[in-house]
């Protein structure tokens, strides 16, 4: 009995030691904002509600992500949450926010699709295409409301309305 007691004792004094050896890790890591500015949403939506905004290279926690976008709480203020596309944020260290070179949200879209004004010109010429409309459509604007109102309508989603 009493080498069953001491074997047991052995047991659970290894799992207590090796036990945050062997734990979850954090899923939480810290990412850096890559593009300036970059708008915090209240739901992973492009067309929710402002709630915040995160400077180029401000470091951010990631608290989770859902599809192509992640719920991040900034470094040095941890009142600011909101939602972010994942593709505004890089794992890279930016260091000198005084030299950005960062692309806008616009350059950003553009860059996505592998489009830049050097290739729409060859696109163009190419096959003829002509992006006058499409660049037209690029100035026009809309406020939050009116394109939360036109996504309701089109019943597209809930245009990240609250």
């Amino acid at each position: 009995m009493k080498k069953t007691i001491l074997f047991l004792s052995m047991i659970c004094m290894i799992v207590g030691i090796a036990s945050p050896v062997f734990a979850a890790p954090d899923k939480q890591k810290t990412l850096y904002v890559s593009i300036d500015p970059a708008p915090l949403k209240a739901k992973p939506a492009a067309a929710a509600k402002k709630v915040g905004s995160a400077e180029y290279a401000s470091a951010v926690l990631v608290l989770k992500t859902e599809k192509n976008w992640a719920y991040v709480q900034l470094v040095d203020d941890k009142s600011v949450e909101g939602w972010i596309p994942e593709s505004a944020l890089t794992s890279k260290k930016i260091k000198d926010k005084g030299k950005a070179a960062s692309a806008d949200a616009d350059e950003l879209a553009l860059a996505g699709k592998g489009f830049n004004s050097t290739i729409e010109a060859v696109y163009a010429d190419q096959f003829e295409v002509n992006f006058s409309l499409v660049d037209f459509i690029e100035t026009q604007e809309a406020d939050i409301d009116s394109a939360i109102g036109f996504a309701q309508a089109g019943q597209l989603n809930d245009g990240g309305a609250e």
